[in-house]
C-alpha cells in the first residue's frame, strides 16, 4: 500500500469504520426484519384455507403462466394462530416455489390433518430443479440465499413464525424432481362446555 504513514493510517481507520458500520447495519436489518416488520404475535381461531387461497390468488394474478393448485382437508379445524404471521410464512414459501419454477411451472399448496388430528400440515411443493444437498443446512440461516436478488431472510422468517406457533418446518424432495416445504402446527383442542348438573 503506497502513500505516507499518515495516509496508510487513514485508509486503515476508514476500512475499520466501514466494516464496523456494515456489521451494525446488518444487525439493524436483522432486528428490523424479524421484529419491526412483524407485529406482536396475536393468535386467534383461524381457518388456514382462506389464507392459502388468498396467497394462491395473488400469484395466479401476477404470474399468468403459472399453475398454482390448492387442495384442502375438509375436516380442517380452526387453529389458534396469528393469521397475519401465518400468511407471511405461506407467502414466503410460495414465493420461493414460484421462483424455483421461474414463474411458469406448477406449484401445489395443500392443507391436511396428520398425527390423528393433532397437527395441521401445510405443504408447498414445486417441480423445479430441487435444492442441492450442500445448500440445505444453510437455507434457514439469515442472509443465506440461492437467489440473485433478495436478502436471504424469507426462510429464516418462516422458521421463526412456525417456531412461535410451536410448530415445525422441514424440507423434503418432491419426487421425481423439485422441493417441498412442510409446516406442521399443533391443533389446540376446543374447550368443552362445562357439564350441566342435574336438579
Amino acid at each position: 500500500l503506497g502513500g505516507t504513514p499518515a495516509e496508510r493510517e487513514l485508509v486503515n481507520e476508514c476500512t475499520e469504520t466501514i466494516i464496523h458500520e456494515v456489521d451494525a447495519l446488518k444487525r439493524l436489518v436483522d432486528e428490523f426484519s424479524r421484529f419491526a416488520r412483524m407485529p406482536a404475535h396475536s393468535p386467534r381461531p383461524t381457518d388456514l384455507r382462506p389464507i392459502v387461497d388468498t396467497v394462491a390468488a395473488l400469484y395466479r394474478d401476477s404470474h399468468p403462466a403459472l399453475t398454482i393448485l390448492t387442495r384442502h382437508a375438509e375436516d380442517l379445524p380452526l387453529l389458534e394462530v396469528d393469521p397475519d404471521h401465518l400468511k407471511r410464512a405461506v407467502q414466503n414459501l410460495v414465493d420461493n416455489a414460484v421462483s424455483a419454477v421461474n414463474g411458469m411451472g406448477e406449484v401445489d399448496v395443500e392443507t391436511t390433518l396428520v398425527d390423528g388430528g393433532r397437527r395441521a400440515r401445510i405443504m408447498v411443493s414445486d417441480r423445479g430443479p430441487g435444492i442441492p444437498a450442500g445448500d440445505r443446512e444453510k437455507l434457514f440461516l439469515p442472509y443465506y440465499s440461492t437467489k440473485v436478488s433478495g436478502m436471504g431472510l424469507g426462510l429464516a422468517i418462516v422458521q421463526e413464525i412456525v417456531a412461535e406457533h410451536g410448530g415445525s418446518l422441514r424440507l423434503e424432495d418432491n419426487l421425481p424432481h423439485g422441493s417441498r416445504f412442510v409446516i406442521e402446527l399443533p391443533v389446540t383442542p376446543a374447550t368443552s362446555p362445562a357439564p350441566v348438573s342435574a336438579g
